[in-house]
This record gives C-alpha cells, structure tokens and sequence, in this order.
C-alpha cells in the first residue's frame, strides 16, 4: 500500500501549505495555486464559480454565503482523519471542501488518497486525474495516477504516465528544484509496473 510514502505530502498540507480562503492574490502563481477570495468570490488558476471579478482578474461569481462551514477547517479535519486512518471521515471532509472548491488540485490530491485508503482505486484514479487537470504540474498526483491505473491492470495507461514523467524528468534536468521528486516518482511508478518484455 502507497499511504505511508504519500503521508508527508498529506502532513505538508496539514502544516499549512494550503489555504482555500483568504489568500491574497498577490500570492498566487500558475496552475494548481490555491483559491482566494475577493470580494468577487473563490477562484483559482483552474477555475472558479460562476462569473464576476475576482482578485487575479479571473472571472467568477461570488460563493453563495455559506455560514455552515469553512473548507480551510474541512480540509484541515480531513487530513486529520486521514492520519488516524478514519478514511471514510477524511473522504467526507474533502467532500466538503471539492463543494465548495471543485478545482482545488490538493483537496483532489487528497481525496483520491482517501479512496486509496477506502478500496475504491477508480475513484482514486479519477481524483487524481481531476487534479491533474487543474495542476498539471502536480508531481503526487501523477505519480499516484500511475500507481493505481498499475494496480487497475491498466497497465498501458500506467506506462503512458510512467513516460510524461520520464519525459517531464529530461525537460527539467538534473539541476531543476524538481528533479529529485520526480526521479522517486518514476522509481515509484516503475516499482509497481511489469519489467518491460525483452
């Protein structure tokens, strides 16, 4: 099981490396930053509900007030269940939070690990290929697809992973702030395909 190698990602988000509300724009970069708000309501580079200004000058509509909950606390309570291995309470959380945040690649990144933890490897699958969509540069999450689509028996899909991050690995070089993660991304991946056939 890939948890225990996938727990310092979720303990990262846990400490604090995702914000889903109240991050100011200034702060966001490119694909797979997290939301902010504005008084135009939540978005991010992937996209945001439904359609005004919000303070990247991406167009969105303000969230309907929702005094229930914050997602920042959801998703905080779903890493949380996540450790103490109450992945059922963890996929709840997460819920919660992708209802109000659908493009949040990390709130996707982390969900599909409760679906790991849960048995379901093709919600799994399509948790981490959503997050891919909205973060394409999401090194876990390709990495994590590629594992469950091996464990699917989807054996070409795994391999065709295997290879964007071959081929994201000789773009970025030896010396790129990446290259070590994804180098134990692709060791990770070709641990669990078949030996090629000779």
């Amino acid at each position: 099981m890939r948890i225990s190698a996938t727990a310092a990602v979720l303990a990262v988000l846990l400490f604090g490396a995702l914000s889903l509300v109240g991050t100011r724009a200034s702060a966001q970069g490119g694909a797979g930053s997290s939301p902010v708000t504005g008084s135009g309501g939540i978005c991010n580079s992937g996209g945001c509900v439904p359609k005004s200004q919000c303070g990247t000058g991406t167009l969105c509509s303000p969230f309907p007030e929702h005094p229930a909950y914050d997602p920042n606390v959801e998703f905080q309570k779903g890493l949380a269940a996540y450790k103490a291995g109450d992945y059922a309470k963890a996929k709840w959380e997460f819920d919660r939070v992708l209802y109000l945040a659908p493009t949040n690649a990390d709130a996707l990144f982390a969900e599909g690990m409760a679906e790991v933890g849960l048995g379901d490897l093709a919600g799994a699958a399509q948790a981490y290929s959503q997050a891919l969509k909205w973060s394409p540069k999401q090194i876990n999450a390709a990495r994590e697809l590629a594992i469950t689509e091996a464990k699917l028996g989807k054996d070409d899909q795994a391999a065709a992973q295997l290879a964007a991050l071959k081929a994201w690995a000789a773009r970025c070089g030896a010396g790129c702030r990446e290259a070590n993660e994804l180098n134990s991304a692709i060791d990770a991946v070709q641990a669990v395909l078949p030996p090629p056939r000779s």
